[in-house]
C-alpha cells in the first residue's frame, strides 16, 4: 500500500492520470478486474446517486453501457439507501462489500441480476467520501460475474488506500458541468451517459427499452440543455 501511494505521487500528469494509476494499482492489491471513480452531484440518500463525472478502467466497449443500465435499477437503489443515509449522517468515508450493503439481497432478484450477468460484472466493492458542494466521490471495484465476492480484508485495504488520497477525492473534477447535470430528468441522464459512451441512438433505445423516437426527444433535450448542436460538441462540453 505504501509503495502504491508513493508511485501515485510520482506518476506524471494531472489528477486523471494519478486517479488511473491509483485505481489500477488498487485493483491489483484486491484482485479487481474493473473500476469506476465518479463524482455524484447534489447528493441525497433518498434518491439514486447521479454520477456526473467519471473515470473508468478495465471495461470493454460493450461492458460499460451494460453496466450503466445495470446500475439504473430501483430495487438496487433501495438496497443502497441505508448506506447513503450512513454517509450523510457521519460525513466520513465509508467502504463496503456486497455482504454489507446488500442486506435485502437485491442481487438475487432476477431483474437486478440479469443485466449484471449479461455484462459479466459482479457486485462491487465500494468506497464513498463526501466532498465539497454536497458531492460524493465514490469508487467501485468489480470482478467478473462468476468470480468470488470481495471480502472484508480487501475492503479494509481499499479503505486505507482511499483514505490517504483526500486530495484526489476533492480536486480535479469538472465542477461546472458536474453540478449542472442533476437538473436533467433522470432518464435523460442515462441517455446522456450512453451517448458519451458513443452508443448509436438505436442501441440506446434497445438498452433503455424505449423507442427510437423517445431517444431522439431525449437527445434534443440534452443538446438544448447544454447549448450544443452535435455529439462532438457535447463531448467537448462534458
Amino acid at each position: 500500500m505504501v509503495s502504491l501511494l508513493a508511485d501515485v505521487s510520482a506518476t506524471p500528469g494531472g489528477h486523471e492520470e494519478k486517479k488511473t494509476a491509483l485505481m489500477n494499482g488498487l485493483c491489483k492489491l484486491v484482485g479487481g478486474n474493473f473500476w469506476i471513480w465518479g463524482l455524484a452531484a447534489d447528493f441525497d440518500p433518498e434518491v439514486p446517486a447521479i454520477y456526473t463525472a467519471m473515470s473508468t478502467g478495465g471495461f470493454t466497449g460493450e461492458q460499460m453501457p451494460k453496466l450503466l443500465i445495470a446500475l439504473e435499477n430501483d430495487k438496487l437503489a433501495d438496497a443502497m439507501r441505508p448506506l447513503g443515509r450512513e454517509i450523510k449522517r457521519n460525513k466520513s468515508q465509508v467502504t463496503r462489500i456486497a455482504d454489507d450493503y446488500d442486506q435485502d439481497n437485491a442481487f438475487e432478484i432476477e431483474s437486478v441480476r440479469r443485466p449484471w450477468k449479461e455484462a459479466d460484472i459482479g457486485p462491487p466493492l465500494v468506497c464513498y467520501r463526501p466532498v465539497a458542494n454536497n458531492c460524493l466521490s465514490g469508487i467501485g471495484i468489480y470482478r467478473r460475474y462468476d468470480a468470488p465476492p470481495f471480502n472484508r480484508r480487501e475492503a479494509k485495504i481499499a479503505h486505507i488506500v482511499m483514505g490517504e488520497v483526500a486530495w484526489l477525492h476533492e480536486q480535479g473534477w469538472p465542477w461546472e458541468s458536474a453540478l449542472k447535470v442533476p437538473h436533467l430528468p433522470r432518464r435523460c441522464r442515462l441517455a446522456l451517459n450512453l451517448l458519451l459512451e458513443s452508443l448509436p441512438r438505436k442501441q440506446i433505445a434497445d438498452r433503455m427499452e424505449i423507442s427510437r423516437h423517445t431517444v431522439d426527444d431525449y437527445v434534443k433535450h440534452i443538446y438544448e440543455f447544454y447549448g450544443v448542436h452535435s455529439h462532438a460538441e457535447l463531448r467537448w462540453c462534458k
